[in-house]
């Protein structure tokens, strides 16, 4: 898969925080590793949905 839109990513962290699907499973479905899965979790965690909206930026 190309790059993943940001709808993507939003549902992919949401179906991670349901608790139903692993990271492992989810980035499989999506076609990106555990890690990148991780890093959306932990930005959308610290920053919310604004954290997909805005071009990347490293929060600190």
């Amino acid at each position: 898969m190309g790059k993943v839109s940001v709808k993507q990513r939003i549902q992919a962290v949401k179906r991670y925080l349901n608790g139903y699907e692993t990271m492992l499973e989810i980035a499989k479905d999506i076609g990106v590793t555990v890690q990148v899965v991780s890093e959306w979790v932990r930005r959308y965690q610290k920053n919310g949905v604004e954290t997909f909206l805005k071009p990347y930026i490293k929060y600190k």
